[in-house]
């Protein structure tokens, strides 16, 4: 299993409830592939650094994560189809 951390900007105009719900659905794909989610920090709406679409503000998350490589794909490619997502970034940490 590797090590990887998950930076999440999501949609400011979704409620808690569908945060939640796009939050559920990175956890299904992870235990898909035999992943944990270690810890997870949710950093509330703040102020982008530059403009995205329309958007000013978004909710930003991070998470640690143990997955192998397979699963690492999987959840790139949901996390890229997934409308509320404004943008990602997962990273593999050398450890």
């Amino acid at each position: 299993m590797r090590h990887y951390e998950l930076a999440l900007v999501l949609n400011p105009e979704v409620d808690d409830d569908r945060v939640g719900s796009v939050m559920d659905r990175i956890k299904r794909v992870i235990g898909d592939f035999q992943g944990e989610v270690v810890s997870e920090d949710s950093w509330g709406r703040r102020k982008l650094a530059y403009k995205i679409g329309q958007h000013v503000e978004g909710h930003y998350h991070l998470a640690h994560l143990h997955m192998d490589g397979e699963g690492a794909k999987s959840l790139d490619n949901a996390l890229k189809l997934t409308d509320d997502v404004l943008r990602h970034m997962l990273i593999r940490e050398d450890g």
